[in-house]
């Protein structure tokens, strides 16, 4: 019995060393990444002008065009400039996608929420969140939304606070394109989205009007795993840049932000 003891210690000695020569060493944002070199972004194409599809399905906006810009100030450990690949899903299940792996970083227009289970890098872009009517639907201030029903993307900012509205009935039917839809087709009384988006759509629409008063002030970040802080550094070194060098006004223009 005593034998067996000291063998089966030892056995156990013996796989706990393999175990530790196993584990990976995290030293750098190559170690964090999916693919060292390439930075793997989940997005929600249906945010004009963050994120869209043009006619040939191509991915277009501010948001695309930061990331790729950001991607090539962050070197590997090769020396080598990283590089995007986006992975199109729907904005409420990026977070999720990060916890499991699926991508990098989130890059969607996401407003910084302490409640979302995920870092964020500084603000590249502040923002705020209002309410798009149809212009003889009769309602010209927050409180005639009482008895109404609104819509706004699932785990968003912009849901959150219309929720507060008093008597407000808040629906998240599919992306902010069906949503502009049912609006002009009066399936739905109000959609909630960042002022730029909202802009974009009243000024294809004559149908549509934007309410004077604002939501909610908000700060766009991207979003990282809990954990990845070699990732967070090196997005927020490549954000200050961006920010700093007047690359990101000159999106701005470029977008009608």
């Amino acid at each position: 019995m005593k034998k067996l003891f000291i063998i089966l210690i030892t056995c156990l000695f013996i796989l706990a060393g393999c175990s530790k020569q196993q584990e990976k060493t995290v030293d750098s944002i190559d170690d964090e990444v999916l693919t060292a070199g390439t930075l793997v972004v989940g997005i929600s194409a249906d945010y004009p002008p963050f994120e869209s599809l043009d006619t040939s399905n191509n991915l277009i906006g501010y948001d695309v065009d930061m990331a790729n810009i950001l991607a090539a100030k962050i070197k590997s450990e090769s020396g080598a400039a990283y590089k995007t690949e986006f992975v199109q899903m729907d904005f409420s299940a990026i977070i999720s996608a990060l916890q499991t792996g699926q991508v990098d970083v989130g890059i969607a227009a996401f407003s910084y929420d302490p409640e979302r289970q995920c870092l964020f890098t500084e603000p590249y872009y502040l923002s705020a969140q209002v309410i798009v009517v149809l212009k003889d639907s009769g309602i010209s201030a927050l409180k005639d939304l009482n008895g109404k029903t609104v819509a706004a993307g699932d785990g968003t900012v912009g849901y959150e606070a219309a929720s507060q509205i008093e008597g407000v009935k808040m629906t998240s039917p599919g992306d902010y394109l069906q949503q502009f839809e049912m609006l002009k087709n009066n399936q739905i009384d109000a959609v909630v989205c960042d002022e730029k988006v909202a802009q974009g759509f009243v000024d294809t629409s004559d149908k549509l009007v934007i309410l004077s008063e604002k939501l909610a002030e908000d700060n766009l970040c991207i979003t990282v795993k809990k954990g990845n802080t070699f990732i967070l550094e090196a997005l927020n070194a490549a954000v200050k840049e961006f920010v700093s060098s007047g690359e990101s006004d000159q999106l701005k223009t470029k977008w009608g932000l």
